[in-house]
């Protein structure tokens, strides 16, 4: 487990004593966070010329997540890491760019990181985070004290938050999958923004554009040259990362499916890593599609292939697994996750390549026969009309109070029209709605579970920099996927995608659109043909499948006492009959997983953060 707390300018700083407050603050913290992983080590760094300072509590060994660097004129501390040569001193690397531009030059950075600068000679503080911003801090600016954090628990934890849960942000995770915008269950807190870096001096919190760098310099789409070499750019760029991602380990995993991102992330890696130090990994049962298409893939290259099967949890270990979630997650996660093996910190964690970010290049949001014309000619209200459709949650469930999905919907326009002042263009809005929300929020989980030691090449700020330069719309002129595999493992590109497309025939072009959409016809109608001869039958089942099984099993009786406790969330969303309702029909037909797990998630966040702050009230 690693957390900090950062607090500045104390009131009364020159009447208490910032070091003894930051202990206080960590023996607190650490007295409430799950007890997972070697005993944490309590690390206090105090600059008495800002009124503050920060308590780190990190376990042995520190997991790399953390470093800390202070001189005379600044201290830094960052929470992450940054990618190519600076990510042997990424701290140092920070100050050097504060140096040379200010907070505009840091959230430049390539990296998946936040940090914190402070100029000990101005008496300011800087939060800053990356472009893509999934390790973005949380502050707390309460009575002239700013409050920092990776964790919300943390900042309940100092006392100064009170526990008000924002309504909207929960019904946002229970119908969208996570809080649209990035705002905070907690309704004092505020969580940084990439777009965004914020300045705290005198006791007053200031917040400054930082430039995102998106749609410069774009390539000419009628230039099919330059189109060609810009793709060849990002490949390059992402196999350095993948090269100094690798380098000092002796093992790498690579998770490997029967999808597109893998299979171009696991070329990549095979590229620059030998075969015999990689091991290709599945979850899944041994005659899935994904172990099948996985295990040829790996053999294609000489690569060893391993597969799991999901490690169904007795109730104990659900129950901790899920408040371990929710404290990295802020409660912006499904427990569904928790329904899995409880994670370990025995031995050295060998570095896991996988592929999360890459549907950035391929259009997720309209990848799908018909969807790219949908959406041609939208106006802002268009588009968030189109996201609240496929969250059919918001409206399904029925909310005790109209209020929690307007509000949603209110956020959803908000940010979509704040993409559509970078880019008017419709596709470059919904590649950044995917990025900054879908990938950049929802997909943090990589991130913020320090038990995972992941790497994707996706996720590097200057790939994503490079592919908004190519011409809208990106996923039809990038041909990423198919770039790489052709280059670092060609006998690869004959498999079937997801048993339904070919990786020949992504980029652009009429001919190749409509064998895409034939393909992908063809590919449901024979999934429709053998579902009906009973084919589906013999196969076993999915991983969610298991989930639910679990929910409606040896865990309903945990998610009943859980969900419809007087003062549970879903009960003040939803209403105690409308919740009792989702748990049977769940338990006759396991048909609310996603929505019983997301509550799930929340309401263990909350009884967290409640018996914290009840706990610093205590003090």
């Amino acid at each position: 487990m690693i957390t900090f707390i950062a607090a500045f300018n104390m009131p009364d700083a020159s009447d208490r004593d910032p070091a003894a407050f930051l202990r206080r603050t960590a023996l607190l913290i650490g007295e409430r966070m799950p007890p997972v992983g070697p005993e944490p080590r309590i690390t206090v760094a105090v600059l008495p010329e800002v009124g503050g300072g920060w308590a780190l509590l990190a376990p042995e060994p520190r997991l790399g997540l953390i470093e800390q660097v202070v001189t005379d004129s600044h201290a830094v501390l960052l929470f992450g890491d940054l990618q190519g040569e600076s990510r042997a001193s990424p701290a140092s690397a920070v100050l050097r760019a504060w140096r040379s531009g200010g907070g505009a030059s840091v959230a430049a950075l390539d990296g998946n990181f936040s940090a914190i600068v402070v100029d000990r000679a101005e008496r300011t503080v800087a939060v800053i985070s990356d472009l893509l911003g999934r390790r973005a801090l949380r502050t707390l600016h309460a009575d002239g004290v700013l409050y920092v954090s990776p964790h919300d628990v943390a900042l309940a934890a100092t006392g100064a938050c009170p526990v008000e849960i924002d309504r909207a942000s929960a019904c946002s995770i229970v119908a969208a999958e996570w809080s649209i915008g990035g705002r905070p269950l907690l309704a004092r807190v505020e969580a940084c923004d990439p777009a965004r870096w914020l300045r705290f001096r005198g006791g007053r919190l200031e917040r400054l554009a930082a430039p995102l760098g998106l749609f410069e310099r774009r390539v000419d789409a009628r230039d099919a040259a330059a189109v060609r070499e810009r793709t060849d750019q990002i490949v390059d760029s992402m196999r350095e990362n993948a090269r100094f991602a690798a380098a000092g380990s002796h093992e790498i995993q690579a998770d490997l499916t029967a999808g597109i991102d893998s299979r171009a992330v696991f070329a990549l890696l095979a590229s620059v890593v030998p075969a015999e130090r990689i091991v290709a990994r599945t979850t899944g049962a041994a005659d899935s599609l994904d172990v099948r298409v996985a295990r040829r893939i790996a053999a294609l290259s000489g690569v060893r292939h391993q597969h799991r099967e999901l490690d169904l949890p007795i109730h104990d270990d659900f129950s901790r697994h899920a408040d371990l979630i929710a404290f990295h997650m802020n409660g912006d996660s499904s427990a569904k996750r928790a329904i899995d093996r409880y994670p370990s910190w025995d031995g050295d964690r060998p570095l896991n390549f996988e592929g999360g970010g890459g549907e950035i290049f391929r259009g997720y949001y309209y990848a799908r026969p018909g969807q790219y014309r949908r959406v041609a000619r939208a106006s802002a209200g268009d588009v968030a009309a189109f996201f609240v459709r496929k969250w059919r949650r918001l409206t399904a469930l029925g909310f005790r109070s109209p209020e929690p999905p307007a509000a949603v919907r209110e956020r959803t326009l908000a940010v979509v029209e704040a993409m559509f002042q970078r880019s008017p263009d419709l596709h470059d809005v919904l590649d950044q709605f995917y990025l900054f929300e879908r990938y950049g929020r929802w997909g943090a989980l990589t991130s913020r579970f320090l038990w995972w030691r992941t790497f994707s090449p996706y996720a590097s700020p200057s790939v994503v920099r490079l592919a908004f330069s190519l011409p809208s719309p990106i996923s039809t002129h990038a041909a990423l996927h198919d770039a790489i595999v052709r280059r670092f493992l060609p006998s690869a590109r004959s498999i079937l995608v997801n048993n339904n497309s070919l990786l020949p025939l992504q980029g652009s072009g009429l001919p190749r659109r409509l064998a895409r959409d034939l393909l992908y016809v063809t590919g449901e109608a024979w999934r429709a043909a053998a579902a009906w001869r009973g084919r589906s039958v013999k196969q076993r089942r999915s991983a969610d499948a298991m989930r639910a099984d679990a929910i409606a099993g040896p865990l309903h009786d945990h998610a009943r006492d859980a969900l419809l406790s007087r003062d549970s969330i879903a009960v003040d969303l939803l209403g105690h009959e409308a919740v009792a309702r989702l748990l049977d029909e769940h338990r006759v037909r396991r048909q609310h997983l996603e929505t019983l797990c997301n509550l799930l998630g929340i309401e263990h966040f909350r009884r967290l953060v409640t018996s914290t702050a009840a706990a610093a009230s205590a003090r």
